[in-house]
């Protein structure tokens, strides 16, 4: 398909579809939190996820589990802890704190938290565009953010942000400490693995501080069929779709088409949750995608 002199193939559309899949599940997220605690609804997805897997495996790559060593099953397990668990606890919040288009417009930090984390963890290299890319998408989030009354009594809340920005840096840390391993590893049981170390630690995390280890419980809530729809779309179709859009095109033009993610959820939280589109907003929003394109593009 192609508009005007823009061709637009099956990836391309994929790519832009997981992004609206993903932010779709973000406001899903937002509503069901009105009603369920943080851990309970993260333990509910997470378990879901890890359900809806099995069959997928069935279908995909086999249920016979690849051959691994300790550490690469110890990286997978320790990704899901960070990148899935923890990630989305600290994002769940942050949806709770500020709603749901300042965390979206938070997640631009995803790209160039990889991009710093690969320098010291892999040992890549930055260039200058790269660290310029990483500067607007900070100066970015921080327009977003900025306010001038007391941090402490000012809505939106500053913790929220740092909640967001935690949730984005857990989620990329689980990505990148996982990269070197995951090259001969079939796709879909890095998925499985990786949903197995996030719903045990979620499980001992809820059994340390005591509070319920029935992940069916947080669909006795109200809020219970936005929490189905967003752990449907968010955590497991749009990974499928994500992968699709990866085979279908080239990973620079798949990763920038999915950075369009938090437009969607400005846009979504503006239509559906009556949230603010303020000057402040779109201003910040585009310096941060600015920087997106800035550093994926010199990243490839």
């Amino acid at each position: 398909m192609s508009i005007g002199d823009i061709s637009i193939g099956l990836g391309e559309v994929l790519s832009l579809l997981c992004a609206l899949l993903w932010a779709f599940a973000v406001i899903c997220y937002r509503k069901a939190g009105d009603h369920i605690n943080v851990s309970a609804m993260n333990l509910f997805k997470i378990s879901l996820t890890f359900v809806l897997m099995i069959p997928t495996l069935y279908l995909t790559d086999g249920l016979t589990p690849p051959h691994l060593t300790a550490s690469q099953w110890g990286l997978l397990l320790i990704s899901g802890f960070f990148g899935i668990m923890l990630a989305d606890l600290f994002y769940l919040r942050a949806l709770q704190l500020i709603g749901a288009g300042l965390t979206g417009l938070t997640g631009s930090l995803y790209s160039p938290f990889v991009v710093f984390l690969s320098f010291f963890y892999l040992g890549e290299r930055l260039n200058s565009w790269q660290i310029m890319g990483m500067a607007l998408v900070i100066v970015g989030v921080l327009v977003i953010s900025y306010r001038k009354k007391s941090m402490t009594i000012e809505h939106p809340p500053i913790k929220g942000f740092i909640f967001a920005a935690l949730g984005v840096f857990f989620t990329a840390l689980g990505i990148v400490i996982i990269k070197p391993v995951t090259t001969d590893i079939p796709f879909f049981w890095i998925i499985f693995i990786r949903t197995i170390g996030g719903v045990v630690t979620m499980f001992l995390f809820n059994m340390i501080l005591g509070k319920n280890l029935n992940p069916m419980a947080a669909m006795k809530n109200s809020g219970k069929y936005w929490l189905l729809a967003g752990a449907f779309l968010g955590q497991y179709l749009s990974t499928m779709v994500w992968v699709a859009g990866y085979k279908y095109t080239s990973a620079s033009v798949a990763s920038i088409l999915n950075e369009t993610a938090s437009v969607f959820i400005l846009i979504l939280g503006w239509l559906i949750l009556k949230e603010d589109m303020t000057k402040k907003k779109i201003i910040g929003a585009m310096i941060s995608i600015l920087g997106v394109l800035v550093v994926l593009q010199m990243s490839h």
